[in-house]
């Protein structure tokens, strides 16, 4: 346990070393004998004493009560008067300085001890009373830093947001435009292309019905007009592509419309020995069903060129409270170019068109819904279409090949 450190400031040595031994005796620690005015400052910076003893009278330029005030001005130390002066002008000076105590020579040994003793506690009174007071004061301010920062923290996420959705105003935007110059560029080229077709068209039907052409020839126009009918569904979809959509909806349900789409593409997958699985909930949708048609054919034929024999897709939902999820897995090879494969006229395909799967984002985004690509890697690609969601029937899936 630490000593209470004590400076004694007396111009009398002889009064001075007694008080030190009746302190010393009680276990205190004297950090100095003082018994000039001028060599205070610098004794207390050097030992920083608990409580001064202060005789009035002093060696110096200034009495005892001048030193206290500019130890006060500096310190928060406490100081007992020791003085052999009890006049009322002088206690009256001494009040000013705020002393814990005013002892009159010659000092009681008890006295001395009892008001030590109680300046202690005082003191320990008044710096806990300080530290309580620092404490609710930092407590209050920790509250209110946290307060703050989480102010801070909420305005923050709110402007992250905005910027995002502002973000993504401004890609939708850009992509309007740039989707909306691309549809007149390709309206103005298929309708180009659309007359000379027809007549090419034309005139190889007549060319294949003479009679005497040779096998060489016959072959020949075959491969033109096979040509012809693959230009002409790219005009045909370049057109679709370049026109407003226009939807008719009605409500259905969409296992059984799924059902369908399977059984319109079976033949395809039977060439390949490709299933297809519906897994889908039974739930009622409304949008335009011809439309979704569209998308479900071009996703699926999509997976099927994407695998070789003996593949597998699989269809199946995550159903909402207000819209449903509609996954469609295959483990092809997986998509080579992710980042590109919803841009227009875009495709790796030697005769595809790059413009089926932005026209049926196009599609599922005019249903009020998304369509995207989930996840891809070689042996599995997954992409989500997401539509607004009417009724759920039954909690039972169905499972078709």
């Amino acid at each position: 346990m630490s000593r209470e450190k004590i400076l004694i400031v007396e111009d009398d040595l002889f009064t001075a070393r007694l008080i030190s031994k009746m302190l010393t005796n009680r276990d205190f620690a004297i950090t100095d004998i003082i018994t000039k005015s001028s060599e205070v400052i610098n004794s207390i910076e050097k030992n920083t004493p608990d409580i001064i003893l202060m005789d009035i009278t002093l060696e110096g330029e200034l009495d005892g009560i001048e030193i206290a005030q500019k130890i006060a001005e500096k310190y928060s130390i406490p100081i007992i008067y020791l003085t052999a002066d009890s006049s009322d002008e002088t206690i009256k000076r001494a009040k000013i300085t705020g002393p814990f105590g005013y002892l009159i020579k010659p000092i009681n040994e008890k006295i001395l001890i009892a008001t030590i003793e109680i300046t202690l506690q005082k003191q320990y009174l008044h710096n806990k009373e300080i530290l309580e007071t620092l404490k609710k004061a930092n407590d209050e301010l920790e509250e209110k830093v946290k307060q703050r920062t989480a102010e801070l923290v909420k305005k923050n996420i709110r402007l992250q947001k905005e910027i995002k959705q502002r973000k993504l105003a401004e890609e939708e935007l850009k992509k309007s435009e740039r989707l909306a110059t691309i549809g007149k560029m390709a309206a103005i080229l298929a309708h180009e292309i659309r007359n000379p077709l027809n007549s090419i068209k034309i005139n190889t039907d007549v060319l294949s019905c003479i009679n005497d052409l040779n096998e060489t020839n016959k072959k020949r126009i075959q491969i033109i007009q096979t040509e012809i009918n693959r230009l002409e569904n790219l005009v045909k979809e370049v057109l679709q592509f370049s026109k407003n959509i226009t939807l008719y909806k009605n409500e259905f349900n969409l296992t059984n419309f799924v059902d369908q789409v399977i059984h319109q593409i079976q033949p395809d997958c039977l060439v390949k020995g490709i299933m297809i699985m519906n897994n889908t909930d039974n739930v009622i949708i409304n949008a335009d069903m011809e439309k979704l048609k569209q998308v479900f054919l071009n996703m699926f034929y999509n997976s099927i060129d994407a695998m070789t024999e003996n593949g597998v897709i699989e269809v199946y939902t995550d159903v909402l409270k207000s819209k449903i999820k509609i996954f469609i897995k295959d483990n092809g090879y997986g998509v080579e170019y992710p980042d590109r494969i919803f841009e227009p006229f875009f495709t790796t395909k030697e005769k595809g068109t790059g413009i089926g799967l932005a026209l049926s984002q196009n599609i599922i985004e005019h249903h009020n819904g998304k369509l995207e690509l989930v996840s891809t890697r070689p042996g599995e690609t997954i992409f989500c279409i997401t539509l607004p969601l009417n009724k759920k029937i039954k909690n039972e899936k169905n499972s078709n090949n």
